[in-house]
């Protein structure tokens, strides 16, 4: 009963003036925009972000829609809220109407298109050290399920000089390896924060006729997107990271060249010749976070758009950096600082005794932190070191980054005194 009069009320706030939003970042904005526990520090919103209320409003309205009249919701209403929302999406970034739809993650996007594409024996799929382990292992599912496709990877060593130096490294793979059909590339690396210059990656591929896919998981919401001029065969980036949407969505865009080979996971509809619509709906589940993207973006705009928010978001950021670097007498990632990614940035740790250098001990440094502090973090493996990969929102202050601070050092301190 308890849940049916929550939802009613969201419904009621959502009929009135719509929610004035005063975009003062930090703990104002904080409190006042989102539904974040006080008693814990976020200092990882590249991981899962935070959701607005004002989205969180918007994707209640439509639950209750679709509870209050289940049949009517999914056989007349959702297919045209998503298509509503889809429309709203691909305005901001760029992308004709037609050329983009929306899926619940960036792994179903990455996974929609590899088990889409035709591949035989000869054929190569390149990837690089940094590309994401989802990802990976969906390009590793088409190698060993074709008899004759390999996975090549293209080394990223550090330190990167320059963007040039990364150019080279592609344009090495693509000549030592004959028969690369598709090149899976990062817009920003998940695991370290590199910012690719796609701009000049993408055309050197097209030129000796490899397809492109590119893994923007971290985009949206960092970097102005404009998916027509990047001119990737394939580009899916999560919304629920970045761009303040529930979770789970993400665009996926097509070239319109390659839009009849592309099918959705979840084989719903046969003889659907509009792109759009084979993905609209594949059975019944939860499509709200997907009609709620309309809200995200919508919130996005409220508070000043991209600007407003790296201009709150990058100095904090450069602040945080080189205040823990300081305390810990540390370094940052080794990188050109055009390669940097906006609000995202790898800090060195130490050796740490008795954890050792895999998944595993990455997810005990960050479980310890929480345990013992209420602070969330993501700690990472690049080259053989453990890092930590520092995010810097509009929902952080000062604060959050000294309570960090403070923690590792309690839990760490011989290591990073």
């Amino acid at each position: 009963m308890w849940k049916a009069g929550f939802i009613r009320r969201i419904c009621i706030h959502l009929t009135k003036e719509k929610m004035k939003i005063t975009p003062t970042f930090g703990k104002v904005f904080r409190d006042s925009e989102y539904a974040l526990d006080p008693d814990v520090t976020f200092c990882n919103n590249g991981a899962f972000s935070a959701v607005p209320k004002q989205v969180l409003f918007s994707q209640a309205k439509f639950r209750y829609m679709q509870e209050t009249d289940p049949e009517a919701w999914f056989r007349y209403k959702v297919k045209e809220a998503i298509s509503n929302a889809t429309d709203n999406v691909a305005d901001m970034f760029g992308s004709n109407k037609e050329n983009l739809v929306l899926v619940e993650n960036a792994t179903t996007a990455a996974n929609t298109i590899l088990k889409s594409l035709s591949f035989s024996e000869g054929d190569k799929i390149l990837i690089t050290t940094h590309t994401f382990m989802c990802v990976k292992n969906a390009a590793m599912f088409i190698a060993n399920n074709n008899p004759g496709v390999e996975v090549v990877v293209m080394a990223i060593n550090l330190p990167i000089l320059s963007k040039q130096q990364l150019v080279d490294s592609l344009l090495e793979m693509l000549n030592c390896h004959r028969g690369i059909k598709l090149a899976i590339l990062d817009h920003i690396t998940g695991p370290s924060g590199i910012l690719f210059p796609i701009e000049d990656m993408i055309p050197l591929c097209h030129q000796r006729g490899v397809m492109v896919m590119v893994d923007g998981a971290h985009a949206p919401g960092q970097v102005e997107l404009n998916l027509e001029e990047i001119g990737a065969d394939f580009y899916f980036g999560n919304l629920h990271k970045w761009c303040y949407s529930a979770r789970g969505c993400s665009i996926l865009y097509v070239n319109p060249k390659h839009s009849d080979k592309v099918n959705p996971l979840v084989t719903s509809k046969v003889e659907c010749p509009r792109l759009r619509n084979r993905f609209l709906m594949q059975g019944s589940k939860d499509y709200t976070a997907l009609c709620s993207s309309s809200a995200a973006v919508e919130f996005l705009q409220d508070i000043g758009g991209l600007s407003a928010v790296k201009n709150y978001n990058e100095p904090m950021l450069k602040w945080a950096t080189d205040m823990l670097c300081k305390a810990w007498n540390t370094t940052t990632i080794p990188i050109h600082d055009s390669l940097k990614a906006p609000f995202m940035i790898l800090i060195k740790l130490p050796d740490i005794e008795n954890i050792p250098l895999t998944p595993d001990g990455s997810k005990a440094i960050a479980l310890s932190v929480y345990q013992k502090h209420k602070v969330h973090i993501a700690a990472t493996r690049v080259n053989g070191h453990f890092w930590l990969r520092l995010s810097a929102h509009v929902y952080n202050t000062k604060d959050d980054y000294y309570k960090l601070r403070d923690a590792l050092m309690d839990i760490y301190l011989p290591q990073l005194s």
